[in-house]
């Protein structure tokens, strides 16, 4: 690339691609740890915020440990307390909190208002943040990354990959790459409790649709839409094996729906692609960094917002060391990944959506939900989630 091509971009040393939770992360970490940072780093999204997002919006314990880590409060954001949550086979199972002394079993939050308000948190500390700005193109080179977009051309010695699954800066990262992502259809609804056997307090997690090949479950969570409850429903396929399920993700829904009194056709379906954490993959490249969903969310639940807080904190040391050494090469990123907690319990995660969802039979996964609650509740406990605690008391 030729240096007058580079005299007509606008120059940073970082620039962070998607303000959702993973890059407003990065840039809330980079501002604790290398303040001197904040004035060189520009934010690009795509969208304006407050703006759409698909999501079923729980918020485990883990991403409120990362938050209190940067000194946020979430309880600032509109947000239900769910009480308990129902892992289920046909409407029958076992229920749990997270944390066992716990009032409540997690938050949920609904996107939009979320990522608004850490992104505000972000302008505070004086982050510049542009928006309605999407990255047509990306070309890296010896001495930094020039971003094509269609507000003009951007310039940076790193690049911080936030833009969820669809990442054009992992095709930069990885430009051939056979993978397999989840798939999700979401419908909010109004509670309409007396044509339900749901409690309106609870989550449900129903894996009656496993047999049926969807690799994944049916869900029903309770939340606040502009200051309204709300249930925020639908179906998730992990999609890890790769075959093709007996019965469409719609199907399978709407048969959901009927159970509890509703009829799928009344309501908005949207739905979205989520890349799933595959420790074999690549998260980074020369000047180039990956997080959040670009990165690989949780293969098992699809959980992605704790961990797209908990990628920003890893990705802002990285940032910090590359530049103090000035080695871009980002060599040591994937392996710091993969043996953190975070990267133990996702490459976990990984290992028993694979083993587990294998078990199409009914009468077992009747089995696991309805007699084992016990023994999937200490495998939780112990592997899958707390991360972000034994994290914070490593580094005591």
């Amino acid at each position: 690339m030729s240096a007058d091509t580079h005299s007509d971009s606008q120059e940073y040393d970082i620039i962070i691609v998607g303000a959702g939770p993973a890059g407003i992360s990065t840039a809330l970490h980079l501002a604790q740890i290398a303040p001197k940072l904040v004035s060189r780093t520009l934010i690009l999204e795509k969208s304006r915020h407050p703006r759409h997002k698909l999501c079923g919006g729980g918020v485990l314990p883990d991403g409120e440990v990362i938050l209190k880590q940067l000194g946020l409060d979430i309880t600032e954001v509109p947000h239900y307390d769910v009480d308990w949550a129902h892992f289920d086979y046909d409407g029958q199972g076992m229920t749990m909190r997270v944390e066992k002394k716990g009032q409540f079993a997690f938050r949920t939050i609904r996107r939009h208002e979320f990522d608004a308000w850490l992104a505000d948190k972000a302008r505070t500390l004086g982050f510049l943040i542009q928006e309605n700005t999407e990255v047509k193109r990306v070309a890296v080179d010896g001495s930094g990354v020039t971003l094509e977009t269609d507000q003009g051309t951007y310039r940076a010695r790193v690049v911080v990959g936030a833009d969820g699954s669809n990442s054009v800066i992992r095709r930069a990262v990885v430009p051939h790459e056979n993978t397999h992502v989840a798939r999700l259809l979401e419908v909010v609804t109004e509670p309409k409790p007396e044509a339900s056997s749901h409690i309106q307090a609870d989550s449900y997690f129903d894996f009656i649709v496993v047999p049926q090949g969807i690799r994944g479950y049916v869900w029903d969570f309770p939340s606040i839409e502009k200051g309204k409850p709300v249930r925020v429903r639908g179906v998730y396929d992990s999609n890890v094996n790769d075959v093709k399920p007996d019965i469409a993700l719609r199907d399978a829904l709407s048969e959901e729906f009927r159970r509890h009194g509703l009829d799928l056709g009344q309501y908005k379906l949207e739905g979205h692609p989520i890349r799933w954490f595959d420790a074999k993959a690549a998260f980074s490249a020369p000047r180039l960094l990956l997080v959040g969903d670009a990165a690989g969310a949780d293969a098992l639940y699809g959980e992605g917002i704790s961990l797209a807080l908990g990628y920003g904190g890893f990705a802002a040391r990285a940032i910090k060391a590359a530049f103090e050494r000035e080695d871009f090469t980002f060599q040591d990123y994937k392996a710091t990944l993969l043996h953190s907690e975070m990267g133990r319990a996702l490459r976990r995660r990984t290992w028993f959506a694979k083993f587990f969802y294998g078990f199409r039979s009914a009468r077992l996964q009747s089995l696991f939900w309805r007699r084992l609650g016990w023994a999937i509740e200490w495998v939780v406990r112990t592997f899958l989630i707390e991360w972000a605690r034994r994290q914070e008391k490593q580094k005591v």
